[in-house]
Order: structure tokens, then sequence, then C-alpha cells
């Protein structure tokens, strides 16, 4: 899924792909992923990771309130942790465990989506605030000077898209 250029497009994107997460997880019967009795496996990732759908709505919370904070710091004219404070992108694994054990006490699937619905629209609430130019101009220094676009797609519509895979089974087609 390629990153939209205008910052219409990356909402809407975000929007449609989250509503489509919503239906999915709607359809499932209990927190348990379709076709998996083990946890789920990222192909980047050593060991599995996500053990059932909660695990998948709560790190996609997570990676909400790193956004958040990036978008937050990046106003205030500061360069944030990127990935997160103590991690660089090799520790991704380590990272994604780490916020998927932050929130694993509370198993509660209705208050993980509830988590994960305020996220969802507190970071589209503080992406339609800003203009294009803040989205799309490239230079940021903590983003090897990218521009805001790509944390924040791969925070919403891309991760969404992963998690419609993820939710899915093994035998589902990932969305475009």
């Amino acid at each position: 899924m390629s990153i939209p250029q205008h910052r219409a497009d990356l909402v809407r994107q975000a929007v449609e792909r989250f509503a489509e997460l919503e239906r999915a997880l709607d359809g499932l019967d209990g927190v348990a992923l379709p076709g998996r009795d083990e946890p789920m496996t990222d192909a980047a990732a050593p060991e599995p990771r996500d053990r059932d759908a909660v695990d998948v709505v709560n790190h996609l919370h997570a990676w909400h309130v790193l956004l958040l904070g990036w978008l937050a710091a990046d106003a205030a004219g500061e360069a944030p942790s990127y990935p997160a404070d103590g991690y660089t992108w090799r520790d991704l694994d380590r990272l994604n465990r780490d916020l998927r054990d932050r929130y694993r006490g509370d198993a509660d699937p209705t208050a993980a989506r509830e988590r994960l619905r305020a996220s969802h629209l507190s970071a589209l609430a503080r992406l339609d605030a800003m203009t294009d130019a803040e989205i799309f101009t490239d230079g940021r220094e903590w983003l090897r000077g990218a521009s805001l676009a790509e944390p924040a797609h791969e925070c919403l519509g891309g991760h969404y898209a992963w998690a419609l895979g993820a939710i899915a089974g093994p035998a589902a087609p990932t969305p475009a």
C-alpha cells in the first residue's frame, strides 16, 4: 500500500482501513485468531509475538501512542526518540514484544478496542489539524530527511492492512 500524497487521502485511507478492521474484529468468535492454535509469527521476528486478536489490537494502539508522541515532539520543534526511547530500528522485535507486554495484563477485548478507537481518533484529529506541507515536507532530521507522512501512514492505514491480514488467518489474502 503506497503512502498517500495528501492529508485528506492519508486520513481517508486510515478511516477506511480502520472500518474494515472493525468489521473483521466484529466477525471474530472470541479473541482467538482463525486457523491458529499457536501465536502468530511475524516473518521478520525470530519468535512468535501476537497470540490473539487482543494482542493485535493492543499492538496497533501502542504504535498510535508512539505516533502521537512523535507528532507532539515534532510540533514542539524537538526530535523525538525514534522509534522509542531506548530502542533503535534494529531493536524492532524487542520493541514490539515490549509494547505487547505493556498491555498483556488487560486481555479484555472490549477495553482493548476502546483504547484503539480512542488512539485512532486522536491520531486522526492531530493529522486533520495539520496542513499538507506540515505532513508531506521532507527534511526532518529525526526521520533521516523524510516527511511525517511515512510514519503516519505506517501507524495508521498501513498498519491496519497488516492487522487485517493477521486476524484473517494464514490463508486469507493480504489487503492491498
